[in-house]
């Protein structure tokens, strides 16, 4: 028996680091700045990294490492990349065989480029992940662990729906940190969120899914405790998160990093960590200084997987004080 499965995408990545990019400002962004290169011309890359990433495989090192039993589902085509992806999971102790090996696409692939600053700009290449298929999965294979954990599923809607019934049939517990379309899906059958025990999203996805402004908190979590069966978590950046379990809402801000480096990962870090944090202590504000610890932890370094802490870190005495407060 698992005691959580993570299922989601699995991605090859390579950051390029130290780019002579020239940064402009243009309505043309949607965040009104672009990264430019001097167009035609043939530029020197003073290093590169090649590390692994996607949400599905980055949570389960998460949960491997706090010290529990965990596998990986996803998609990967038969290819290095995905070679690669399936070691790296090996060598972290994740039970690896329920991976979908996709033979007409190659594993999906990020370039990531870093500034000096910690953001990132990806160009993202979905591959064989966009194919997770609901007919590949090992249902009877799966149907003892304790946890799922759904990220990222190609925005595979008949997934996602079959994944929450077969886990309310077999008494599985489910968290979740969407991907995008998954979101989407979610917007349109609201009622399916009754059935997940933690729901995490940024303050900018929980205002597109209840559509009311982020910054109207009380509104936000007046209208996700009616619609979470479970505890839901709004995560803000820098300035911290907020969680409801429908009977009491706490705040808290971060651990301040000792050095930005990377924010790719972060969202994955706090989302998984939580969940770890969780289900290693049953206490929400235990949970949370897991999620922050990690997060902290995971964007002084390059790539989503490099910070990540093991369960005996998290009791380090720089991840102790974090003020918590009830509402």
């Amino acid at each position: 028996m698992f005691d959580i499965i993570s299922i989601g995408t699995a991605t090859r990545d390579m950051f390029c680091i130290g780019a002579p990019f020239v940064e402009v400002e243009s309505e043309k962004f949607k965040t009104l700045k672009g990264l430019c290169l001097s167009y035609g011309s043939k530029l020197e890359l003073p290093n590169i990294l090649f590390t692994t990433g996607g949400a599905g495989t980055n949570t389960a090192v998460a949960f491997a490492r706090a010290g529990l039993k965990t596998a990986c589902v996803s998609r990967v085509g038969n290819d290095p990349g995905g070679d690669a992806i399936l070691s790296e999971l090996k060598k972290e102790g994740i039970y690896n065989k329920y991976f979908q090996i996709d033979k007409e696409n190659f594993t999906a692939y990020s370039i990531i480029f870093l500034t000096q600053e910690g953001e990132r700009t990806i160009l993202s290449y979905k591959g064989a992940g966009e194919h997770l298929s609901e007919k590949e999965i090992p249902w009877e294979k799966i149907k003892k662990t304790k946890w799922l954990f759904l990220d990222s599923l190609g925005g595979n809607k008949e997934l996602l729906k079959q994944l929450l019934e077969f886990a309310k049939v077999n008494n599985i517990k489910i968290a979740s940190n969407p991907g995008a379309r998954e979101l989407e899906i979610l917007k349109e059958n609201k009622d399916w969120l009754k059935s997940y025990d933690i729901f995490t999203l940024n303050q900018e996805e929980v205002s597109d899914l209840t559509g009311i402004d982020y910054k109207n908190e009380k509104e936000i979590f007046d209208a996700l405790d009616k619609l979470v069966g479970g505890i839901a978590c709004m995560t803000k950046g820098p300035k911290g998160v907020v969680v409801s379990d429908g009977k009491n809402r706490f705040s808290a801000g971060i651990f301040k990093e000792q050095k930005l480096v990377d924010r790719t990962g972060a969202g994955d870090a706090f989302a998984s960590a939580f969940v770890s944090g969780f289900i290693k202590t049953g206490n929400i504000q235990e949970a949370i200084k897991w999620g922050s610890a990690n997060g902290t932890s995971v964007v002084e370094q390059i790539g989503a997987k490099e910070g990540i802490l093991k369960e005996k870190e998290y009791q380090d005495e720089r991840w102790q004080e974090l003020e918590i407060n009830r509402k």
